[in-house]
Parts: C-alpha cells; sequence; structure tokens
C-alpha cells in the first residue's frame, strides 16, 4: 500500500481546527498516550449518556496515536470495543492507548476509558494497518 498520511488540525477527534470535533487533547506518555476529557452535550446517545460511536471514536483515536508515538504510522484495520458501563456527558474521563505488539504490517494496540476513581468504563483492542 503507497499511501500517504497527512495530519492536521481538522481531525473529528483530536483536531484543533474542527469545529465540531472533540478536541482531545492527546499526550504521550512512558506507557503510550493519554487524554483527558468530558464529553459535551452534542455527544450524547440516551439522555445524558455518551454515544457508544463517540465512545469507540475516543478508543480508536488513543490507540491510533499510541502506534503513531510508538513509531508506527497507521490506520484502523480491527476495532474490537467493550463497554463495561454507561458513560455520562459532562463528567471527567481519561483515555489511555499503548501498544501491545508490533511485527511486519501490523501493530496491535490497546486503549481503554476510566473515571478519576480509575473504574473501566469502555476498552478496545485494535489491530492497525502500517502505511509507511
Amino acid at each position: 500500500m503507497n499511501t500517504d498520511l497527512f495530519m492536521d488540525a481538522c481531525c473529528f477527534a483530536c483536531g484543533r481546527d474542527n469545529d465540531n470535533g472533540l478536541h482531545l487533547d492527546i499526550k504521550k506518555t512512558d506507557q503510550g498516550v493519554t487524554a483527558l476529557f468530558r464529553a459535551p452535550a452534542w455527544c450524547q446517545g440516551y439522555e445524558k449518556t455518551v454515544h457508544g460511536g463517540i465512545i469507540s471514536t475516543i478508543l480508536d483515536e488513543l490507540a491510533v496515536w499510541a502506534a503513531y508515538h510508538a513509531g508506527h504510522k497507521c490506520v484502523t484495520g480491527e476495532l474490537i470495543v467493550r463497554i463495561k458501563n454507561p458513560m455520562h456527558i459532562k463528567i471527567p474521563y481519561s483515555a489511555n492507548g499503548s501498544v501491545i505488539k508490533a511485527y511486519h504490517r501490523l501493530v496491535f494496540a490497546y486503549a481503554e476509558i476510566l473515571d478519576e476513581q480509575k473504574l473501566l468504563y469502555a476498552y478496545a483492542h485494535a489491530k492497525l494497518l502500517k502505511i509507511q
């Protein structure tokens, strides 16, 4: 695959210039990456509950950024999401991502969302495809 990766500030998940985005501020850590966030009301599915698609987007973004900071430019090939507890809008959460292993053209990553008490709300296993 001969694909160029163009990163800019318009990404729905992390882009600062996307007025309709989540504006995740993703930081590198010793274990991978992390982001603190509060889902605004427009992220709602059921009453005061974060939509599952938004949860999946956050997990996907953290997995790909973990791979990127580990030196792998990737796109998501497969994302398996498990939601353990309903997330609520306007409540602070942290999302974390890390690379489990990388070989050949594949990177396996893990991402999770926790509340301030470290209760697990959702997690994902991602199979990422290296593009460069």
